[in-house]
């Protein structure tokens, strides 16, 4: 189990990386192009924002599990830093539960999807990519996020309540106080 939860936890990060270190610099990069191409020549790239949805779909993927990973995912932390004992617990499950619950639904959808995507062709509309690859990628994502939720109900959960809980307030990390 601990060479598993250690392998996804490297593909989480290579994702992570592969997402931040190329395709949020080439989305950057495409959008200065099509702003200076509108306002400059008034000949706006036709294909930029269509591009850019895709890469902002694979940021978002890629980088999912990875936030998870690091606990910088979004919640109400001015409330779960405060959470003590029974409390945190449901809120733990809750939070266990109901990921597993989504990211499952939408694994499976995302599968059953691919066939139907591959038969029609279906495609972005200006450069015509396929979509049903980024359709597994969601897949393989949410695979991967309905393990680490496994995981964390069954063992990452004591991890993290061992650990000293912070509450991060304009870029400044604040331990909860004790009493």
């Amino acid at each position: 189990m601990t060479k598993l939860v250690s392998f996804f936890l490297a593909f989480s990060r290579w994702c992570h990386e592969f997402g931040t270190l190329l395709v949020l610099p080439s989305m950057a990069l495409i959008i200065t192009v099509d702003v200076v191409a509108r306002y400059f020549f008034n000949s706006p790239l036709p294909w930029g924002e269509e591009i850019n949805g895709l890469l902002l779909f694979l940021v978002l993927m890629l980088s999912m599990t990875y936030t998870w990973d690091k606990g910088r995912h979004i919640r109400m932390e001015l409330l779960y830093v405060r959470l003590r004992g029974t409390s945190r617990v449901v809120a733990d499950l809750a939070t266990g539960v109901t990921g597993i619950v989504f990211f499952a639904f939408l694994g499976v959808q995302s599968v059953r999807d691919i066939d139907y995507m591959r038969r029609t062709n279906e495609g972005t509309e200006v450069l015509q990519i396929q979509l049903w690859p980024f359709r597994a990628l969601m897949a393989v994502i949410c695979a991967v996020f309905v393990f680490k939720l496994l995981h964390f109900l069954i063992v990452g959960r004591k991890e993290v309540a061992e650990q000293p809980q912070v509450m991060e307030r304009d870029g400044v990390l604040i331990k909860r106080e004790h009493g």
